[in-house]
Order: C-alpha cells, then sequence, then structure tokens
C-alpha cells in the first residue's frame, strides 16, 4: 500500500511518539536524512537516540494530529502532545518534512508549552 507524504509524515511522528523510533525511521526516512533540532547534532543517530530517550522518560505520551498541511515536498503536522512531566504537560508541536522520493528527508521541529493558566480564550488547539 502507497502511503501519501501526509500519512507517512504522520505515521512516522506517531510511532516516535509511541517509542517506536527503530521503525519510524527505518519505514520513513531517506538514506540521507537531516534535521534541524537545535538539541542535537544534525546527524540521524543523534536525533533517533533522543527519541528513544524521550519514550523511556516519559512512555505514555498522547500524540494528537490537529492539522496536516501538504505543499509540494513539504508536509507540516500541528499536533498536540501531553505527557506526564512533574505532573500533565500539554505542548503545541510543529514538525515539518521535506521528501524526496516518497522518504522523509528533511525535519524540523518547534514545540511550545500550554501555560497554565491559558489566558488566550481560544486555546492553542
Amino acid at each position: 500500500m502507497n502511503l501519501s507524504q501526509k500519512q507517512i509524515a504522520v505515521r512516522f511522528l506517531e510511532l516516535a511518539a509511541a517509542g517506536e523510533v527503530d521503525e519510524a525511521y527505518s519505514n520513513y526516512t531517506a538514506s540521507n536524512f537531516k534535521h534541524h533540532n537545535p538539541y542535537y547534532a544534525g546527524d540521524v543517530t543523534s536525533l533517533k537516540e533522543g527519541m528513544r530517550e524521550s519514550a523511556i522518560e516519559t512512555p505514555n505520551k498522547v500524540f494528537d494530529v490537529q492539522h496536516v498541511i501538504e505543499d509540494g515536498n513539504l508536509v507540516a503536522v500541528h499536533s498536540k502532545l501531553e505527557m506526564l512531566m512533574n505532573g500533565l504537560t500539554t505542548l503545541a508541536v510543529v514538525h515539518i518534512c521535506r521528501f524526496e522520493n516518497g522518504k522523509i528527508a528533511e525535519f524540523w521541529d518547534i514545540g511550545q508549552i500550554q501555560p497554565d493558566p491559558l489566558i488566550n480564550e481560544n486555546g492553542m488547539f
């Protein structure tokens, strides 16, 4: 079954959030994969290890996709991420994936913690 770029981006993120990091990378990333997360070196190994550590430290994440936007070879996924970190922490996260030949070749991620109290009556989602 051929998945669309949107489906691949979402599946990659779902697997990573669930701790299935190796499966996410082996199935959905290109051999020349690179990322732009400022907390890790730009190679694939560093980010994979960070995702593995996150899965161990916060194993019961709830990853809820809110919007998926595709523009050519780019897919943006806006999500709500909930995890237990000194109580329940909710984040708004945006991941951007650039595709080459049906695989994720480049990856950006941006997150914002939902404040408590949340002042904006429209919420973050």
